[in-house]
């Protein structure tokens, strides 16, 4: 479906906002940019895979979360300094974190990916670290607003749980 100037104009055009996707779960640029990387590489590789569903945009903001975790998830250290910093975040009110609180965010993700399932794993990105509503998740993920709901509060007990068990 896809030829390569049509992936390069999408690179063109997207690149920029994935790797900004990409910095702001990573924390990392060199990672960000290898991820980057990937995100157009599985284009070019498997250029079927967009269906169409959904604009080209979201498709790429999606791969590029799913790369992300997945690289959050393979990291081997799971600071357990993080753990204390996990409950004191769940127990702040809803909506886009201030600035300081990105890290954080961004280190909750990190300790829960061991934990949770990948789809979990996604809410938690887009509630905790994009600051997005259980709707707009719901309509990214394909679930319910209630499922979103039950799964923030198992990420709320696990993060919980992981904190006690410091």
């Amino acid at each position: 479906m896809w030829t390569t100037e049509a992936i390069g104009a999408l690179y063109r055009q997207h690149g920029h906002a994935v790797f900004r996707r990409c910095r702001r779960l990573l924390g990392d640029e060199r990672e960000a940019q290898e991820m980057v990387q990937e995100v157009f590489l599985q284009l070019l590789e498997n250029p079927d895979r967009f269906e169409g569903r959904s604009k080209v945009s979201t498709w790429l903001y999606a791969i590029a979360t799913n790369l992300c975790l997945n690289r959050l998830r393979d990291r081997a250290a799971r600071g357990a300094q993080w753990r204390a910093e996990v409950a004191r975040h769940l127990e702040q009110p809803e909506g886009a974190p201030e600035p300081g609180q990105r890290l954080a965010a961004r280190q909750i993700v990190d300790l829960l990916m061991a934990e949770v399932d990948p789809v979990t794993a996604q809410i938690a990105v887009y509630h905790f670290v994009d600051g997005l509503s259980q709707g707009e998740i719901a309509d990214l993920v394909g679930l319910s607003r209630i499922t979103i709901n039950k799964r923030l509060g198992a990420i709320r007990r696990e993060a919980l749980a992981l904190e006690a068990a410091s």
